[in-house]
């Protein structure tokens, strides 16, 4: 087996994890979202699929993949399925799953919810850009880039019925912990 196809299946099976893992049941979801936001919530694991499938072919078809290159988008591979767990272990178990019309059982403004308000669509996305370390190519970026916009709006369209479900806490907790990108936005 080759290095660009070792690397593929180990980013495919990381994707997997966090598939199983995921904290809720898009079927089940889907009657609580409104129109739009059904829209997002079903093409935003579309466009992730269709960038990785991408990035994934990309790998295996690299004709070299410098060592350095391949260690570095596995670290960053690794440290983003890290932070992606441990931000879904602090949602609840990680069997149990929750609808969207269900309140936190508490605001968490601690672990990978004191860096960011959704670790794991920062997760998702820092598990997304692994590939472009290991073979930087121009469409994978544009790919990455609707993968972000992508995230954005959802984290956007959770952040309105967090703030209708929690109110003026989650106002407070919005003005101290960025929204996506830790320190960032």
């Amino acid at each position: 087996m080759n290095v660009g196809l070792a690397l593929a299946l180990f980013f495919t099976l990381g994707w997997m994890l966090m598939y199983t893992f995921r904290a809720e049941s898009r079927s089940a979801a889907l009657p609580f979202y409104s129109g739009r936001e059904r829209l997002w919530v079903q093409f935003t694991p579309v466009f992730m699929f269709a960038h990785m499938s991408a990035a994934c072919i990309t790998i295996t078809r690299a004709p070299v993949i410098s060592a350095p290159s391949g260690v570095l988008g596995v670290a960053t591979f690794v440290a983003a399925i890290a932070f992606w767990f441990w931000g879904r272990m602090m949602i609840g178990p990680l069997r149990v799953r929750r609808l969207p019309e269900e309140p936190p059982l508490r605001l968490r403004s601690d672990g990978a919810f004191g860096i960011v308000r959704h670790p794991l669509y920062f997760g998702y996305l820092l598990a997304a850009s692994a590939p472009l370390l290991v073979v930087p190519r121009p469409f994978l970026l544009g790919t990455l880039g609707v993968c972000f916009v992508a995230l954005a709006v959802r984290a956007l369209q959770e952040e309105r019925r967090l703030h209708a479900q929690l109110g003026t806490e989650y106002e407070a907790y919005c003005r101290s912990v960025r929204r996506l990108i830790p320190f960032v936005w």
